[in-house]
């Protein structure tokens, strides 16, 4: 037994595992970074992040890959607008997509695996060298205790309060991807973690921010995204404006022949200030954190439009993404 006057709980993240018959045989992530050989074949459950990135990898090595979600869009989290440019690319280097369909069990067929899945009430099957499991990580607290320590967690999370502390525990602190209410990014994992070390030291003082949180999906073009869907803003009731740009005619994307360059920022029209950002392509990657900034330090479209960037770079175009004021 370990005593101490504070526990801080950093134990990552694990695999989802899926209730199928015949998930055993799926490999995750940790099994695609470890092969030595490339694959014929390969069939993703799942469209989240890791079916995409490693989906671009394998494809454009010359896997044929395949990749089955369950709901009707990839990456049901981002804007739906900038996944469909994705979907789109994705389906022209090769990738098979197939979303809003079922996978019901996989079979060992001789060295290959069949994946079995419903496309509304009509059974369908692929087969291919290898099925990874990519729906996801969830927390890795399983493990814990937790009740020992009268720490309470609901559906398999800690219940935390703003202090990143265990809400029926306080001496019990949570950073990293077992925070719920935070996306599983390492850079987040750095500065929850900074967090908890100073609300250790001088008390609970320090609360999280996540205002202007960027993130990206690594595929080639990337999608990156931070604060509001176009959807969810227009839940908010606020009048918005959004601009939405494809940039494949501009200077810039011609330079760098992209077959895809897409951006909308959305911006609400009595403050002007960035609700939203999403490209695909385009080096949105580094384009997001302008946006992610904007978003935390409250600077609006017209003083993103009113500054000058280095020319010629993809900077340049931000205010041409903003229209005219």
């Amino acid at each position: 037994m370990l005593q101490a006057k504070h526990i801080v709980v950093a134990t990552g993240s694990k695999v989802r595992l899926l209730p199928i018959p015949g998930a055993e045989h799926m490999i995750t992530s940790d099994e695609l970074l470890s092969e030595r050989e490339l694959p014929s074949s390969v069939i993703f459950v799942g469209g989240g992040v890791i079916s995409l990135e490693f989906g671009h990898v394998y494809a454009r090595a010359g896997t044929a890959v395949s990749v089955l979600e369950a709901l009707p869009q990839l990456l049901p989290a981002m804007d739906s607008d900038a996944v469909a440019q994705l979907h789109a690319e994705s389906e022209r280097i090769g990738i098979q997509i197939r979303t809003d369909v079922k996978v019901r069990r996989i079979e060992q067929v001789g060295h290959r695996l069949r994946v079995v899945f419903t496309d509304g009430d009509i059974e369908q099957a692929l087969e291919a060298d290898r099925v990874v499991n990519g729906v996801g990580r969830i927390a890795n607290v399983d493990a814990l205790d937790l009740a020992a320590g009268r720490v309470e967690q609901v559906n398999g999370c800690i219940v935390i309060d703003r202090y990143l502390r265990s809400a029926s525990n306080p001496q019990v602190h949570v950073c990293g991807d077992a925070v719920p209410v935070s996306p599983q990014l390492s850079p987040l994992a750095t500065y929850e973690g900074e967090i908890v070390g100073r609300n250790i030291v001088n008390g609970p003082r320090h609360a999280p921010d996540y205002a202007g949180i960027a993130t990206s999906v690594y595929t080639v073009p990337s999608l990156a995204a931070v604060g509001l869907t176009e959807n969810a803003a227009r839940q908010t009731g606020s009048a918005i404006d959004v601009h939405v740009n494809d940039m494949r005619d501009w200077f810039s994307a011609q330079s760098y022949a992209e077959t895809v360059a897409w951006s909308k920022i959305i911006v609400d029209r009595a403050s002007d200030l960035i609700l939203g950002a999403h490209f695909v392509g385009h080096a949105g990657q580094e384009l997001i954190n302008v946006f992610g900034l904007a978003i935390k330090f409250g600077i609006t479209a017209k003083q993103l439009r009113d500054n000058v960037y280095a020319y010629p770079t993809f900077s340049a175009d931000i205010k041409h993404m903003l229209g005219h004021a």
